[in-house]
């Protein structure tokens, strides 16, 4: 090979790192964008999860209240055909008033089985009733939990970084000012 041919060969390659390395930066530039944007969706969907879970609790803890009460059947099924009723006078369908009634009866066994509510602090966060708490582990109310999570939703907005889910309970762990501890009941 020639020397301008290797020099030009050279000036290529020059180039081509450079235009790599300008590419390189856009792409970090975008990465860090995109877990600017993901670091509150994380806090977004613990919360989700864990009303959830106490939402799918309150309506088995019901569902067993019904079940051993019947005075209390009959409110829940008055309320779902009160729903029924409505949701067929307002929507003129028979499908959207027996989701209405339905709804209506879930929400009744939901509400029934309410109370307050205590989680393990610990690798994985599991939601208990107040009154059932295991003598084992770390545990506090929902309530304070969920105080804690907003705290850290807030900081994830502004753009810090709160890494797995294994660190976000870590930090909640830490978040000793806002969570209430609780033991199991005597």
């Amino acid at each position: 090979m020639s020397d301008s041919r290797w020099t030009h060969t050279i000036a290529d390659l020059k180039k081509e790192l450079t235009w790599i390395e300008s590419s390189s930066q856009g792409i970090v530039s975008r990465l860090e964008i995109i877990q600017q944007e993901t670091e509150p969706l994380k806090i977004e969907f613990l919360k989700h999860s864990l009303e959830k879970e106490r939402e799918a609790l309150a309506y088995q803890r019901g569902l067993g209240l019904i079940i051993r009460d019947r005075k209390k059947m009959g409110t829940g099924l008055a309320v779902a055909a009160g729903g029924l009723i409505l949701g067929g006078l307002i929507a003129k369908d028979k499908n959207i008033a027996l989701k209405a009634g339905l709804s209506g009866f879930d929400g009744v066994l939901e509400g029934f089985g309410e109370t307050k509510w205590a989680v393990l602090l610990q690798k994985e966060l599991v939601i208990v009733p107040y009154d059932a708490i295991p003598a084992k582990g770390t545990w506090v109310t929902l309530e304070s939990l969920m105080a804690a999570i907003d705290d850290l939703e807030i900081e994830a907005s502004e753009g810090k970084q709160l890494g797995t889910l294994d660190n976000i309970i870590q930090r909640l762990q830490q978040s000793r000012g806002k969570l209430i501890y609780i033991g199991p009941p005597n």
